[in-house]
């Protein structure tokens, strides 16, 4: 569908508008990076760090079911995910925003069941039935904490209510200490191809700081028995910019990886959550040194240096694939805002760019689930949606076809972003070529701050104007 926007917008000299509606200062520091000899480590005064694109407003409360109802005879046409919250955790790691839930057997137990009522429930909806699931992804918490049996009849029932295109991806999310041979028989069984895991980092010390319970020996030796199973992709995350973690150590985590031979990697920058554990422990004086940005930025360096010299597939900014295993279809469909269903206390999903937020009282979801859908808010999509998917979903991996998106909706993008865009071609952030836009390794590690510079920036014109 083609949006509208004005033809003044539409403009050959809109650097001139610009000038004429936000003056000569209050517009340009808040977009504009700074110019500097290292783009990569002083482009902006500090990095975003939420994902981009956020801006919804909420459905009122008195009218959340009817809305909900709605969405619910919705027909789906395009990439659909499958998300199956599992709220439980054995420990509570320093960096973690996330924790809910202790894991407690008999509770853990009690909840698979309530999963599978919610999910026979559902399957009969036009929004689940009417096109094909890509992927799915059990995800928490740590869906590796339920037993083995409860992890087999969950994706059984995945299997049984969802429909899953011939080719699904189907994810499971596990921590290395909980992740026992049967529980790994158990997932690939019932269908499971993909294993997630939080590693985070090798280093025994490291790895003690945060709540991590298995040595570096231990994860090694868990990797590689996972590996040889050859029934599924194998993929885990590395964090930089952790606390007390050297350049040496980073990149030591690094080329352990590269020796495994695993199918994938996330290279993480750490989120510090204001207010948070981590947060306080550091404001505590509990550790020796904390990366500071421009730290950072070399790890990240580094990092996409070493996978590339490795040779391993760069299918996003910060995912990278061994050979042709790993596909990484669910995180990458979910930063292009794809309708998500959404199953579990505390989920989280979308249709038809409404935000979908399942009841986070594991209580409540235990006594409601199969009777009634938990959703307890949803999220009216964000003015001009499309454009923001597309700024979202593209520069996700590196680049963006402004000429192409622009004939898609409707919109001169080239002219309209020409102010942001020449300026951080100048700050040796992005290159230009025949309507393209691609990031440069700068722009990479600065790629949330342009895509919702771009995104702030268009909603303030059209708001403007």
């Amino acid at each position: 569908m083609k949006q509208k926007i004005s033809t003044a917008r539409q403009n050959a000299n809109a650097k001139l508008k610009l000038l004429e509606t936000f003056g000569d200062s209050s517009f340009d520091r808040h977009y504009f990076a700074e110019i500097s000899d290292n783009p990569l480590t002083g482009a902006f005064k500090k990095k975003t760090v939420v994902h981009a694109g956020l801006g919804s407003t909420p459905v009122p409360q008195e009218k959340t079911a009817g809305v909900w109802h709605t969405l619910s005879t919705t027909q789906r046409r395009d990439k659909t995910c499958a998300y199956i919250h599992i709220p439980f955790c054995s420990t509570h790691c320093l960096y973690c925003g996330f924790f809910t839930n202790p894991a407690q057997k008999e509770t853990m137990h009690a909840y698979a069941k309530a999963l599978i009522r919610e999910l026979e429930a559902d399957q009969d909806l036009d929004l689940v039935q009417s096109h094909p699931v890509n992927a799915v992804y059990l995800g928490g918490g740590t869906p590796t904490a339920l037993d083995s049996d409860d992890l087999r009849q969950v994706l059984d029932t995945v299997r049984r209510c969802l429909p899953l295109a011939n080719d699904c991806e189907i994810t499971v999310e596990g921590r290395i200490n909980d992740l026992t041979d049967e529980k790994i028989q158990a997932c690939i069984k019932a269908g499971a191809n993909r294993f997630s895991l939080g590693v985070q980092s090798f280093d025994t010390d490291i790895r003690t700081s945060l709540g991590r319970l298995a040595d570096r020996q231990t994860v090694i030796e868990s990797l590689l028995r996972l590996k040889q199973t050859n029934h599924a992709a194998i993929i885990i995350d590395l964090i930089f910019g952790l606390p007390d973690q050297t350049m040496a150590i980073w990149e030591k985590d690094i080329d352990i990886l590269l020796d495994i031979e695993l199918d994938g990697v996330d290279l993480y920058q750490l989120i510090r959550f204001p207010g948070g554990r981590l947060d306080k422990a550091a404001r505590s004086g509990r550790f020796k040194t904390l990366a500071d940005q421009a730290q950072r930025a070399l790890m990240f360096e580094s990092g996409v240096t070493r996978m590339t010299q490795a040779r391993y597939r760069r299918l996003s900014i910060s995912h990278w694939g061994r050979k042709f295993r790993e596909r990484n279809i669910y995180n990458l469909a979910m930063k292009e805002k794809t309708d998500c269903l959404a199953y579990g206390s505390g989920a989280g999903g979308s249709v038809n760019g409404h935000m979908i937020f399942l009841d986070g009282n594991l209580d409540t979801y235990l006594e409601t689930a199969g009777k009634i859908k938990p959703v307890t808010r949803i999220m009216t999509p964000p003015a001009h949606d499309n454009l923001t998917r597309l700024i979202s979903g593209s520069l996700e991996l590196g680049y963006m076809d402004l000429r192409g998106a622009g004939k898609t909706l409707g919109l001169d993008l080239e002219t309209i972003f020409a102010p942001l865009t020449d300026q951080w071609e100048s700050a040796g952030l992005i290159t230009r070529e025949q309507g393209w836009i691609t990031l440069t390794l700068a722009g990479q590690f600065w790629q949330t701050n342009l895509a919702q510079g771009m995104i702030d920036y268009y909603k303030e014109i059209s708001t403007t104007s």
